[in-house]
């Protein structure tokens, strides 16, 4: 089995309770969870869905808070307070053949061109990870990432779930040549769910 299809497999698989596996954002001595926020930058809703990733957080590639050498993952633990992330996420095609059969079939991947930037309040004790809008009907849901708000005894996989988020954003992507060029494609195949519907609006004429 190849290493990417590992990781994706890594991803899906939830991980219950937040006590070990934290990198701390913050500087300073390590704080009990109790005292701070954690927050997932990972997510997925199922095997075969995107991988939905944060790319920064208060405006910082999100990189720069861990340096070489610095443990990352799976969660972030950061101070209180008010929080902006950019969510984007790459979509997986050929998951389940590519991990039966790794040396016949490929896994292509294709990056998301737009982004998310959502902002919410964290409070100390409580768990947060990005996850597709489920309260909209699912060929609508991609158009909105929400953060989930849990407590931290729980998993990913009840973000997976309508419930009530905390804060939500639409889609966003900059009018470049290439990402015209994306929509045009989007909006020309009649048969398949136009999940991008609402990022494209604007950037081509229907």
């Amino acid at each position: 089995m190849n290493l990417k299809a590992v990781s994706i497999i890594s991803a899906v698989i939830s991980i219950s309770g937040c006590a070990t596996n934290i990198s701390n954002m913050y500087e300073g001595p390590v704080l009990p969870n109790s005292e701070i926020a954690i927050y997932s930058p990972l997510n997925r809703a199922n095997l075969n869905s995107p991988s939905i990733t944060t790319t920064h957080i208060d405006n910082k590639i999100i990189k720069t808070y861990f340096p070489q050498g610095h443990p990352f993952g799976p969660y972030v633990g950061m101070l209180p307070g008010e929080k902006t992330v950019r969510i984007t996420f790459q979509n997986y095609e050929n998951v389940i053949p590519a991990i039966i059969a790794p040396n016949l079939i490929n896994m292509t991947i294709k990056n998301f061109q737009g982004y998310y930037d959502i902002t919410f309040k964290a409070v100390k004790g409580k768990f947060y990870a990005p996850i597709f809008n489920y309260n909209l009907p699912q060929d609508k849901m991609m158009s909105e990432v929400c953060i989930a708000e849990l407590e931290q005894t729980m998993s990913l996989s009840e973000t997976r779930h309508p419930q009530q988020y905390i804060a939500c954003s639409k889609a966003s992507i900059p009018p470049t040549k290439e990402n015209i060029k994306i929509c045009q494609e989007i909006n020309a195949q009649t048969w398949t769910v136009k999940l991008f519907e609402e990022a494209c609006q604007g950037l081509t004429q229907k």
